[in-house]
């Protein structure tokens, strides 16, 4: 009896060794790698990564070597520093690393088993001169930024806090011979903000967070906006110019991993990337703007759940998650050439059908969506509000019904006043409000005729259904 107990013990102590015994690469029949391969981690290193504001500051440039463990579950563990930079940028590098839980482990004898592992992360700092307390970035003539202050017409200097969050009004000046003179002054404003949920199930419908708003002389955002959860972790970061989004924006987990990041190449063209809670890329779509057709949106690659590419070069079966009717839904479907084709349906959480649609080349030609007992057809899934006879019949309305006041002529005043409201579900209009002012004369003026637009609006649908849409209008006052 003893002898068996005996045997029972070194059996069970056995495994546990084996268990936890973490493999070199070399040691394994097959190696643990990142699920999409070493680009796809490298990516992701690259978007969560952020140089430590003292760094910057000290302009540091330099390797950190990470090692740990890929765990059978295809986490990682035991991320620790091989060769250290300097401990803020460890500290950086660490977090990173460990953020991404998405390797395919290794394998030995045909069962997955742990791997020691290590991986570089680089850092170098921006084009911009960092100090304590302020940011300060040159431009050239073409408005390209410079690292180099000789070469530069311009500066702009940001205040900014020990993380290199802004903090104060960030100042333009123009050179002037051997000097820098003042040419204008943005204005900086923390500003409570909820945000709606779009894109996560996890987390409530709203935000109640706040802002880090920039603005121009025009009222128009500026610069990088930064947005936080109530908590104060970073919930998104924005880059800005004259009012149109620019370069990359990022939007992040409640954990700090980059959850979406969007490329801004062109004036009318997006890149986006979306990424799994896992720290796995989930899917590459772009979206095009066209002028007077609508959007082009285009799904160029996706991974399901469980890593399996199941869109590539634009073609396979894809999902997407998306909101309606204050609830979750799946939509499922082909995908030729990176566009919709054939039938695609959209299920609740609990699946039940919520609609069906048929595809051609990316455009909708029929679909019907099922709200309880009644059902209905439709062509258009989103369809915007429309004035009556379109752009054209609302030039002709503002051309007509708009006159410039008195005083902003004698005075010269001119510019662009955006007024927003809303269309309601019968065409009616709500909630005006002035959102990019020019003077309380035009801006007056503006806000009249848009009321008196009100009852020649149709109203916007999503899947047959009216809804209340929210409507940005520029109005123009230029003197001849």
């Amino acid at each position: 009896m003893k002898r068996c107990f005996y045997v029972l013990v070194l059996l069970v102590s056995s495994l546990a060794v084996s268990a936890q015994t973490a493999y070199k690469e070399f040691e394994v029949d097959s190696a643990a790698r990142p699920i999409g391969g070493i680009a796809l981690l490298e990516k992701f290193i690259d978007v969560n990564r952020r140089m430590p504001y003292s760094a910057e500051v000290s302009r540091i440039k330099g390797i950190v070597i990470l090692s740990g463990v890929v765990e059978p579950n295809g986490t990682v563990s035991e991320v620790k520093t091989l060769r250290s930079l300097r401990p803020d940028c460890d500290r950086e590098a660490m977090r990173v690393l460990s953020l991404f839980k998405a390797w395919k482990p290794a394998l030995k004898g045909g069962q997955p088993v742990r791997q020691q592992f290590t991986y570089p992360v680089r850092f170098a700092p921006s084009l911009a001169k960092s100090e304590p307390g302020a940011r300060t970035a040159y431009y050239t003539n073409d408005g390209e930024q410079t690292g180099d202050e000789t070469q530069a017409l311009f500066r702009l200097v940001t205040p900014v806090d020990t993380m290199g969050i802004p903090n104060g009004n960030p100042v333009f000046s123009k050179r002037e011979g051997a000097k820098w003179q003042k040419a204008l002054e943005n204005t900086f404003e923390r500003k409570p903000h909820t945000f709606t949920n779009e894109d996560d199930p996890a987390l409530p419908d709203s935000i109640n967070g706040y802002r880090l708003v920039i603005k121009d002389i025009l009222l128009q955002l500026d610069g990088t906006i930064y947005s936080f959860y109530p908590d104060g972790t970073l919930l998104s970061r924005e880059q800005y110019a004259t009012g149109q989004r620019v370069g990359e924006s990022a939007h992040y987990y409640p954990n700090g991993m980059v959850k979406r990041v969007t490329e801004y190449p062109e004036k009318d063209q997006t890149r986006t990337w979306v990424w799994y809670p896992n720290g796995m890329l989930r899917q590459v779509s772009e979206r095009r703007i066209i002028a007077m057709t609508g959007e082009d949106n285009q799904l160029l690659s996706q991974w399901d759940v469980a890593g399996n590419q199941v869109v590539q070069n634009g073609n396979g079966k894809a999902s997407f998650l998306s909101r309606q009717n204050d609830g979750w839904i799946t939509e499922t479907g082909s995908v030729k050439e990176t566009r919709k084709e054939g039938t695609w349906q959209g299920h609740y959480a609990d699946g039940k059908l919520a609609y069906r649609e048929s595809y051609q080349n990316g455009k909708c030609v029929s679909g019907v969506a099922y709200y309880g007992q009644d059902s209905v057809a439709y062509q258009n899934p989103i369809k915007h509000p429309e004035f009556d006879g379109g752009l054209s019949g609302l030039g002709r309305f503002l051309s007509t019904n708009l006159h410039y006041p008195e005083y902003a002529a004698r005075s010269n005043i001119q510019g662009k006043v955006f007024i927003s409201f809303v269309v309601c579900e019968d065409g009616s209009l709500c909630n005006y409000d002035v959102i990019k002012s020019v003077h309380s004369t035009v801006d007056k003026e503006a806000l009249r005729v848009v009321k008196a637009s009100n009852g020649k609006w149709k109203p916007g649908s999503i899947r047959g259904r009216r809804v209340r849409v929210k409507y940005n209008l520029p109005i123009n006052f230029a003197l001849e």
